[in-house]
């Protein structure tokens, strides 16, 4: 997940993985569907404000950042 209200607009998660994040007209960040699991993870890890937040879908726990 994306938080829109922290995203930056960096870039750096695009940097990152390209093949799971492009930046919207908006200047936010947004996933891509389909995307590979490690992309989806390299890109929350490269984000520098924590605005992208991935949760085990069985648990609700919080992955990363």
């Amino acid at each position: 997940m994306v938080d829109r209200r922290v995203c930056v607009g960096t870039t750096n998660c695009v940097e990152a993985a390209p093949e799971a994040y492009d930046i919207g007209d908006d200047g936010v960040a947004e996933p891509l569907p389909g995307a590979p699991l490690d992309a989806i993870f390299a890109g929350a890890r490269a984000c520098p404000v924590g605005a992208i937040t991935l949760h085990d879908l069985a648990t609700g726990q919080l992955v990363t950042p």
